[in-house]
């Protein structure tokens, strides 16, 4: 592999780690990488192709590349409950949105004042045997409503990329409302999966309240010791 392409990369990727290049900066031009590292005009763009492609930065139009962070592990290394929570919206159908006051543990987990707006959208994910496999209500700022989509909505209108997801569980009854949604023949006691999105800052972007029934294959993991 080209050295000199393996060192822009790694140059880029230690600026960003080290916050040189700040999330939300715009990255160096074409012409002032292939100055600073003396490299030819190609070997700089297949290395900012190579750095978009794994997640680092993006290109936003009449702008240039806009540095997006450490992306977070891929998706398929997270347990599979919250890939499906926190992709609702490609495994489900949305039941409804709109702006709401947020409860107090939801302004708390987003670093929201008690009662600041936010926008919810609540999904129903995909049958299993004719039955839901999960109710979620995703929380997001009101800043950054997104009329459909999640997590890649929020980063290509946003620019907002998930760099760590805390889980927190819990379980209760079913209110009558899940209790319909989910198809349930009366309020039963399901699991809760609350994930809090945070950016590479730090800053808290999305909450997502799922809710699954006991029976749900998505609660079963396995892990090799």
């Amino acid at each position: 592999m080209d050295s000199k392409y393996v060192e822009i990369v790694l140059a880029l990727q230690d600026r960003i780690d080290s916050g040189v290049l700040a999330v939300g900066a715009l990255m160096p031009s074409e012409a002032e990488l292939t100055h600073e590292f003396g490299t030819s005009r190609s070997t700089v763009v297949r290395a900012l192709r190579h750095l978009r492609h794994q997640g680092w930065v993006r290109g936003v139009q009449g702008k240039g590349r806009i540095v997006l962070g450490r992306p977070m592990k891929t998706f398929a290394a997270l347990p599979r409950r919250v890939q499906y929570l926190l992709q609702a919206d490609r495994h489900g159908e949305c039941l409804g949105s709109r702006l709401l006051p947020a409860v107090p543990r939801v302004a708390a987990l987003l670093g929201l004042p008690a009662g600041a707006t936010v926008f919810a959208a609540r999904y129903r994910l995909a049958l299993v045997k004719a039955r839901p496999l999960a109710l979620t209500t995703a929380f997001t700022p009101v800043r950054l409503a997104q009329p459909t989509g999640l997590l890649e909505q929020l980063e290509s209108t946003h620019g907002r990329r998930a760099h760590r997801v805390v889980e927190r569980f819990g379980a209760r009854l079913t209110t009558g409302a899940e209790t319909a949604a989910l198809a349930l023949p009366y309020p039963l006691s399901v699991a809760l999966s609350i994930l809090t999105v945070h950016d590479l800052t730090g800053t808290p972007f999305l909450l997502v309240d799922g809710i699954l029934p006991r029976e749900s294959p998505e609660m079963a993991e396995t892990y090799e010791v």
